[in-house]
């Protein structure tokens, strides 16, 4: 049972399941409505979806299962956003108006297919598209985080490691190596110098650790940042080639979930676009729009990009055929498997990786200490 709103709008401005109608009612409205102060994490996000879903699957009504859901949410922050959707709703409101109030909660692209799902009557369906998008995003982003975990566990081993010889290790040959300084070579003046400055200084050091680590922080958790941040890194071997790989595949499985769902082709190049984040990867699409806005091919927009040949070829396909929607998600699992044999790649290589340069940073230390003792001890024999 759906909730229809307070104020009917023409046919017209909801052609094709545009959300633009909707949007502008909001604005009407001012930010009365609007809550950026409520946040949720993409898996309590996609577990509130599901939930949604199976009630509303099993015949309950929209009010009944928000507030059966309030009744047994098991966060916080869940009960408060299902609280502050129920108001919504309640108040005559379509359920896709009230998950755009929410801006920090839910995906934009997830606004799109339930207004879509709505003016169809097909919730039900739009709200499994939502998930299925939502689920391929969350398992992307755990497929990363976990192909980063032993690196980084040896990273952070690596650097323990070295602050403690800086720090015990490093003085004892002090006094043996600085008696005569200006014959030490660069490699022993530097790592003296830096146990120096951590002995004397280790509020400084930590210091700038801890600020360091907070912008590397701040960098991955912005998402204009962590853009440019891929970006740079996808021009580079392996990794860039898993990361470019990825954020395609996404963009693309979004382009043919917001289709096969009714919401128009321009609105779903901009959702592409948004969940795209790689600056390079993002004119693409902005170019498909532009293309498509002027009413010529798509695949034309992908000529000369750097895409697969047999992503431009199955596109070719799908338009020729009418079946863009159907190309699309299979453009899409064929792109899924190769981010999945990239990131096994990426995978093998860098934990070896990850190895030679802890074993690297060490033995400089070890090398830059030992030299110029054997060198003194040869001149002693």
């Amino acid at each position: 049972m759906l909730v229809k709103p307070a104020k009917q709008k023409s046919d017209a401005a909801l052609i094709g399941g545009s959300i633009k109608a909707v949007v502008k009612e909001a604005k009407s409205e001012g930010p009365a409505l609007v809550d950026e102060r409520l946040k949720l994490r993409p898996k309590e996000s996609l577990n509130l979806l599901i939930q949604l879903r199976a009630m509303l699957a099993a015949g309950v009504p929209m009010m009944a299962a928000l507030r059966c859901l309030i009744e047994h949410a098991t966060t916080a922050p869940s009960e408060r956003v299902l609280v502050r959707i129920s108001e919504i709703v309640e108040s005559g409101h379509q359920l896709s108006y009230a998950v755009d109030c929410l801006p920090r909660c839910f995906e934009k692209y997830v606004v799109h297919l339930l207004s879509a799902g709505e003016q169809a009557g097909n919730l039900d369906e739009a709200l499994d598209r939502s998930i299925e998008l939502l689920d391929n995003q969350i398992k992307l982003g755990g497929k990363i985080k976990g192909a980063l975990a032993y690196p980084g566990f040896l990273l952070a081993m690596t650097g323990i490691m070295t602050t403690g010889i800086l720090m015990f290790l490093v003085p004892k040959f002090e006094n043996l190596l600085m008696k005569k300084p200006h014959l030490l070579p660069w490699s022993t003046k530097l790592v003296l110098g830096a146990s120096h400055v951590l002995r004397k200084s280790p509020e400084l050091v930590g210091f700038g650790a801890v600020a360091f680590i907070v912008a590397m922080v701040f960098l991955v958790k912005s998402k204009k940042s962590r853009g440019f941040l891929f970006d740079a890194v996808s021009h580079t071997p392996v990794i860039g080639t898993f990361i470019y790989k990825a954020y395609l595949s996404r963009s693309v499985s979004t382009l043919a979930l917001t289709l096969e769902s009714g919401v128009p082709i321009l609105t779903g190049l901009e959702h592409a676009r948004q969940v795209a984040q790689l600056p390079r990867l993002q004119r693409v699409w902005e170019s498909a729009g532009e293309v498509v806005r002027d009413g010529r091919p798509l695949y034309t927009a992908f000529q000369g990009q750097d895409l697969p040949p047999a992503m431009i070829q199955m596109v070719v396909a799908g338009e020729s055929s009418g079946t863009l929607d159907e190309s699309l998600r299979r453009t899409a699992g064929f792109l899924e498997r190769e981010t999945q044999a990239a990131l096994n790649t990426f995978t093998s290589l860098l934990g070896p990786a990850t190895v030679v340069f802890a074993g690297a940073v060490v033995g400089f230390i070890v090398v830059a200490l030992m030299t110029p003792i054997l060198t003194m001890a040869k001149f002693v024999a």
